[in-house]
């Protein structure tokens, strides 16, 4: 009997970004975060990994691709993966920087203060979040919630489903790392996609 290699599909406006073989994973995110003082408004990232010994430890499939106003970002759980796309490490993303050795990512005073002072590079946000199995949700940004965060999360306990969420965050909320508020979440099977959209906004 032919096992089932389940994999993720990436798809922005209907063509291939990335197709990710979930065979010897351990976990695999795929999400999309933005926030009124960064620049681009939206940044796509799939990334995962096997950190148990003898895995082939974190990997890269999207870094920091910019989503524009009026794209539509498809995630999609296949039960089969044939052709997938090959993850990148750290080092090969980046062979001129440095390797990283901190531990400590605690947010100090100065740090908070730095962040609170950044200028607003965006008037506003506005997303919407759709599933395939009929969930949805929208979310704007407020003078609270400047931020948000959509994600497709899958892991190797439960391979034949991943986990779909979208959240805004206030400032306070990024700076104790707290999960915001929620605006969708839901269980998707094989089959099933999500599909987000950044809304065209200044």
């Amino acid at each position: 009997m032919k096992a089932t290699m389940p994999g993720i599909t990436i798809e922005l406006n209907g063509t291939h970004v990335a197709t990710i073989d979930l065979a010897r994973m351990e976990v695999v995110d795929v999400s999309v975060h933005g926030a009124l003082d960064q620049n681009p408004k939206a940044s796509l990232h799939a990334m995962g990994g096997n950190y148990s010994e003898g895995g082939c430890g974190h990997l890269i499939w999207v870094a920091d691709q910019s989503l524009l106003p009026g794209e539509t970002l498809s995630v999609k759980l296949t039960d089969e993966c044939c052709i997938s796309d090959k993850g990148r490490t750290i080092q090969e993303l980046y062979p001129d920087d440095e390797l990283s050795t901190q531990t400590d990512f605690t947010i100090n005073d100065e740090m908070a203060a730095e962040i609170r002072a950044r200028p607003r590079l965006h008037e506003a946000f506005s997303v919407q979040v759709e599933t395939s199995n009929g969930q949805n949700a929208a979310a704007l940004s407020n003078e609270l919630n400047t931020s948000f965060s959509f994600g497709v999360l899958w892991n190797f306990i439960r391979p034949t489903e991943v986990r779909v969420r979208l959240n805004t965050h206030c400032l306070d909320d990024v700076l104790a790392r707290k999960v915001g508020t929620n605006h969708l979440e839901g269980v998707l099977s094989f089959g099933d996609s999500a599909s987000f959209s950044l809304n065209d906004t200044k």
